[in-house]
């Protein structure tokens, strides 16, 4: 079965029309029916703070972030709805196997392909260098030639920068490409790649590489 890949960065620029003040409507009818996955970063609803632009902290809400649409969902008391506002950064509040952490997003970061400055970002790393990662989905859609039925899944394909002087710097999940992006350092960097034996599969490498090179500048 070949999976035809329709790519398409859905966290981008869906929140420009927010309003200035704490406003919140309706989560409406899902637009996700037919489609395999799920849209947000967690499908469960977890804890956490949302930080609005006018300086409000609201930490006694539910939340979910849709990084198909960009979008904050809340839940208070049973009811859900998005807030329309215009929010600055948020926290996710995350529990595994019993370890408790947390997953900052804020956005602001520079224009970089279809993602502007509303765009929001995971923080990783913040330091002389910033590690950020786009949480982007794809719908990847799988024919079924006997039955003529396609079948649509979304899938997450994140992304993760450096942010250096106002530049976004995508790395490549490549152990063998990565140490070119850090030009400054490149032979320092590949050297501590071997040695960690980095696979690049997830958060923890990418984490640990940029914290390193923070070390060395």
């Amino acid at each position: 079965m070949k999976s035809v890949i329709t790519g398409f960065l859905i966290a981008a620029s869906l929140i420009g029309n927010a309003q200035t003040t704490e406003n919140t409507g309706s989560l409406g009818e899902s637009v996700y029916h037919d489609v395999g996955g799920s849209p947000f970063v967690l499908v469960d609803w977890a804890d956490g703070v949302v930080r609005f632009s006018s300086g409000r902290v609201a930490s006694q809400f539910k939340i979910k972030f849709n990084a198909v649409k960009n979008q904050i969902n809340l839940q208070f008391q049973g009811s859900s709805f998005v807030t329309e506002s215009k929010v600055k950064d948020f926290v996710l509040y995350t529990s595994v196997g019993g370890n408790k952490d947390s997953m900052v997003f804020r956005k602001g970061y520079p224009n970089y392909e279809s993602a502007n400055e509303e765009t929001f970002y995971q923080v990783l790393v913040q330091g002389k260098t910033d590690l950020v990662k786009l949480h982007l989905k794809i719908i990847s859609e799988e024919p079924q030639i006997a039955t003529k039925i396609v079948y649509r899944r979304v899938k997450d394909e994140p992304q993760y920068f450096l942010v250096y002087n106002k530049t976004m710097i995508l790395l490549p999940q490549d152990k063998l490409l990565v140490a070119e992006k850090f030009p400054d350092h490149q032979s320092e960097i590949q050297k501590y790649i071997s040695e960690q034996q980095m696979k690049f599969r997830d958060n923890t490498d990418f984490i640990k590489l940029v914290a390193y090179y923070n070390s060395l500048q």
